[in-house]
C-alpha cells in the first residue's frame, strides 16, 4: 500500500524497520518511497472495525488478544533509538505518560487489523512517541473496553461489563493494583489535557496560529488582519497561551 507520511514519518520508518528486524509480525513493514515521495508498506489483510462498529468488537477473546500483542509490541520496541541527531517531534503528554519506550500510543478501533476475530497487527504508527507502556495500555483501554459513560457507547459493548473487561485486559498485562490505577489516572489526565487543548483551539488566537505563530488568510482583509504578507497577526506568546505550543521561532 502507498501512503503519505505523518509528522514524524522520518522515525516512524526507522521504528517499523527496526520492529520487522527483531521479528515482531504486527505491524507493517515499510519498503521504500515512491516517485511521488509517498511510504511503501505492506499491506495487512483482514477486518478493520469502521463506525457504525459491529458487535464483535465486544467479544472478549479478541480484546484479551490485543493485549497480548501490545505487550509482543512492547517488548519489540525495547532497546529501539533513534540515530545521533534524531529526535521525536514533541508531543504534549500527561506528566505521567512520559517515558523512554516507543508505543503506538493511538490503539484505536480503526487502528487494528482483525483475523479470524483475534488482533493480528497494529496499523497507522503515526501518533507513535516515546512513553509510559502504561500510557499506551490507558489509551488503548479507553478504546476497546471503553472507559466512558454506557450511555455514549453505541455498539454492543454498552451491555457489557465495563469494569469486568477492564480487569480482564489488566490481568492480561499482569499489571499489579498500583499500575492499574496509574492507567485510570492517566487516562483521565490524558483526557483532561485533550479537553483544555480543544478549548484553547477554540479561541480567537488559536485559529491564527500557524507554524510560526501566524497562518495564511485568504479572502481579504478582516479581524486580525495585518495588510502585509496575507497573514493573521498572532504573536509566538498568543499562540501558546491558545494552544499550549511553543512557538517560539
Amino acid at each position: 500500500m502507498r501512503r503519505p507520511g505523518g509528522p514524524a514519518a522520518s522515525q516512524v520508518r526507522l521504528f517499523l524497520t527496526h520492529l520487522a528486524e527483531v521479528g515482531f509480525h504486527g505491524s507493517p513493514r515499510f519498503h521504500r518511497l515512491d516517485a511521488q515521495g509517498r511510504e511503501v508498506l505492506d499491506f495487512l489483510d483482514g477486518d478493520v472495525a469502521v463506525e457504525p462498529y459491529p458487535d464483535w468488537v465486544a467479544d472478549a477473546d479478541l480484546l484479551l488478544s490485543i493485549a497480548a500483542l501490545q505487550r509482543e509490541l512492547h517488548h519489540a520496541s525495547a532497546g529501539f533509538e533513534l540515530p545521533p541527531g534524531m529526535r521525536w517531534p514533541t508531543r504534549r503528554l500527561p506528566a505521567g505518560a512520559r517515558g523512554n519506550l516507543v508505543c503506538h500510543a493511538d490503539l484505536c478501533l480503526e487502528n487494528v487489523v482483525v483475523r479470524a476475530g483475534r488482533a493480528a497487527a497494529f496499523i497507522d504508527f503515526d501518533l507513535a512517541t516515546p512513553a509510559s507502556p502504561l500510557f499506551d495500555i490507558a489509551v488503548a483501554a479507553r478504546h476497546w473496553i471503553p472507559l466512558r459513560d454506557p450511555v455514549d457507547i453505541a455498539d454492543a459493548r454498552a451491555d457489557t461489563d465495563l469494569a469486568g473487561r477492564f480487569r480482564a485486559f489488566a490481568d492480561a498485562h499482569d499489571l499489579a493494583a498500583a499500575q492499574r490505577e496509574q492507567v485510570i489516572g492517566l487516562l483521565a489526565e490524558f483526557l483532561d489535557q485533550a479537553l483544555d487543548n480543544t478549548r484553547r483551539r477554540a479561541t480567537p488566537a488559536s485559529r491564527r496560529c500557524g507554524p510560526t505563530g501566524t497562518r495564511t488568510r485568504t479572502g481579504g482583509p478582516g479581524p486580525g488582519w495585518t495588510g502585509t504578507g496575507g497573514s493573521w497577526s498572532a504573536t509566538p506568546a498568543e499562540c501558546h497561551q491558545a494552544t499550549g505550543r511553543d512557538w517560539t521561532p
